[in-house]
């Protein structure tokens, strides 16, 4: 549930051959019980005739799940405009846009069976298909990309829906009020630079946690991400975290401090971060007031959006 707070890959998905990986949610779980207010992080960034408000969201949540409170429906009310990661109109856009150099990159990379060890490629099969998602798609996928599709794949179990996530809510609140929903980048853009991964670590990574596997759920870094446990009871341990404004000092996205890591957190955060920080800086010049809501990760662990904003002299206060 990592890529829950983190990453709207829905939008993503709207990318064809990833449109394979996405099974509809077949396990019903009871909606999680909150004895607490929910007060979810929350900053203010202003000059002198801006206001921006940043919310570290949750891209899917169970139907019921508290996660507003009157001073979070006052800011709302109060604001010009909603900023998002995405919307699916604009991802839309962007992929019409980058599709066909998307699908010369797959082409060049060729199917990961095809850049196996012989002896692993039976593996790599059973493996995907211990997943329950689609060989022939898996397999003809980006390496970077499949990995990204197997942490997906749990993300809308269980009573959590993008339904309910804290974006389609809010898109779907400030067009009902006539106010203008925003994108802060094309995500046909991130999704080119997860193409680009120089993919041989993950590769090497990969045949060594093959060679390694027994077939069962315990696995390593990319195999862990495939044959994880099925949705079973639910904890609720993040949203509720979140829910209450707690921040992981720690957070990753789940894949270690090797190289793969670094390779994700480069494309995933860093990268996304330094670009979201500069766009906020700019948006300061256009006075004011809008609300940003990203995903929480990005406020979360190293080279966060609040670290490359201190980095251009900017100080976002946190406001709960």
């Amino acid at each position: 549930m990592i890529i829950a707070r983190l990453f709207p890959l829905r939008q993503l998905a709207l990318f064809a051959a990833l449109l394979l990986l996405l099974p509809a949610a077949a396990f019903a779980q009871a909606a999680p019980r909150q004895d607490y207010d929910p007060a979810p992080a929350m900053w203010r960034l202003a000059d002198a005739d801006t206001t921006i408000y940043l919310f570290g969201t949750f891209h899917v949540l169970p139907e019921g799940f508290r996660w507003r409170n009157p001073r979070f429906d006052a800011i709302v009310r109060e604001v010009d405009g909603l900023v998002l990661e995405s919307s699916e109109e604009d991802a839309l856009a962007s992929l019409d846009e980058l599709g066909p150099k998307m699908l010369e990159l797959a082409d060049a990379r060729g199917a990961t069976s095809l850049r196996l060890s012989p002896q692993l490629r039976g593996r790599w099969r059973q493996m995907i298909e211990t997943s329950g998602l689609p060989y022939d798609a898996v397999d003809r996928m980006p390496l970077p990309l499949a990995i990204l599709g197997f942490g997906f794949e749990g993300n809308e179990t269980g009573a959590s829906s993008y339904e309910f996530g804290v974006e389609t809510v809010l898109a779907r609140e400030f067009a009902a009020s006539g106010r203008p929903v925003e994108s802060i980048e094309s995500h046909g853009g991130v999704l080119l630079s997860l193409m680009r991964i120089d993919d041989r670590a993950i590769l090497a990574e990969l045949e060594g946690e093959l060679s390694r596997w027994s077939g069962k759920q315990e696995a390593g870094v990319i195999t862990g991400a495939v044959t994880g446990d099925m949705p079973g009871a639910v904890d609720w341990a993040m949203e509720h975290a979140w829910a209450q404004g707690d921040l992981d000092e720690d957070f990753d996205l789940g894949l270690g401090r090797g190289k793969v890591g670094e390779a994700f957190h480069r494309v995933l955060l860093a990268q996304r971060n330094r670009a979201w920080a500069q766009w906020l800086h700019e948006r300061l010049d256009q006075p004011g007031k809008i609300l940003v809501a990203v995903g929480a990760g990005h406020f979360e662990g190293r080279e966060t959006l609040l670290d490359f904003l201190d980095q251009r002299g900017l100080r976002a206060q946190r406001i709960n």
